[in-house]
């Protein structure tokens, strides 16, 4: 007689992958494999099937609505990993005055009946993390030995994406440079794809590193919260290159957090920036899948 099946210990980890994704996602994912437990990504069809949870309306705004039905893809795991966005760093203005964009794990547990246990973890590895990672680990594991082999083993990887892009990048012969910018959820390779016209050569901050972009934009406010910040920094940096032709930058109507800042914007570049509303895009599912998918680029 064969021995009994004994019931798996394994803990399953969901994480949210359409705010962030490339800047905490390789890093949280490896520590929660090296602790023995099991990735879940949300699949981008089950998200946008969720849409129609009425659930899903206590986010006001696009981005977060698709965090709460991709959270509800994710229903099924034993944890739900969703990231810190700003840190808490005392600033009122801007997007610290929006709960979901300053604080969308607690705004994530809080709201949404029926979710897993929700886990914050930041998504800025520019600061030190240790304090986050080991109380995460040990939520994954009782065994300290592995806690501590997992975390000495991925310490050093615990650092923001490099990117060392100075220059606008060049365009082929012919075709019009346009900056694609706002929030750095939607200043995508992805959106950025649907915000481009024909004969159009579309760039973005999305290749330029993020703490470059924030201490642009403070030298001018330094009580920008850090989304606020990357963002009009990165408007700066464009604005005054002589290679783009077009500045857009994409908002979401319904988010007073983003009105606030494409007014900003507006300040900042003039006539010179073009606001492009997310209902202006032709194709909301195919917009709704590009903010979903994880790597970043057009699916």
């Amino acid at each position: 007689m064969g021995r009994p099946v004994l019931p798996s210990t394994v803990v399953r980890v969901g994480f949210l992958t359409h705010l962030l994704w490339d800047r905490y996602g390789p890093f949280w994912t490896t520590l929660t494999l090296a602790a023995g437990s099991e990735v879940v990504l949300p699949d981008p069809d089950d998200v946008v099937a969720r849409l129609a949870d009425p659930r899903v309306a206590v986010a006001p705004t696009v981005a977060f609505r698709l965090a709460v039905a991709a959270a509800l893809a994710l229903e099924g795991v034993d944890l739900l990993v969703a990231p810190s966005l700003n840190p808490d760093d005392g600033a009122t203005r801007g997007a610290a005055q929006d709960p979901w964009v300053a604080d969308l794990p607690t705004m994530l547990a809080r709201s949404v009946p029926g979710l897993p246990p929700v886990w914050a973890l930041p998504a800025d590895l520019g600061r030190s993390v240790e304090n986050e990672a080991i109380p995460f680990l040990r939520r994954l594991t009782p065994d300290v030995g592995a806690v501590r082999r997992a975390w000495s083993q991925h310490r050093a990887e615990a650092h923001p994406p490099r990117r060392t892009r100075r220059g606008v990048p060049q365009a082929p012969s012919g075709a019009l440079t346009v900056a694609v910018l706002g929030q750095p959820w939607w200043a995508t390779p992805a959106v950025a794809a649907l915000v481009a016209r024909p004969s159009e050569h579309a760039v973005g901050p999305y290749a330029y590193d993020p703490a470059d972009l924030r201490s642009e934009a403070r030298r001018v406010d330094p009580a920008l919260v850090d989304t606020d910040a990357e963002a009009l920094g990165a408007l700066r940096r464009f604005a005054r290159s002589g290679s783009v032709g077009a500045l857009r930058w994409v908002v979401d109507g319904a988010s007073g957090s983003d009105l606030w800042l494409s007014r900003r914007a507006e300040a900042i570049a003039g006539a010179r920036v073009e606001m492009v509303p997310l209902r202006d895009l032709a194709d909301r599912e195919r917009t709704f899948r590009a903010l979903l998918h994880p790597g970043g680029a057009a699916p």
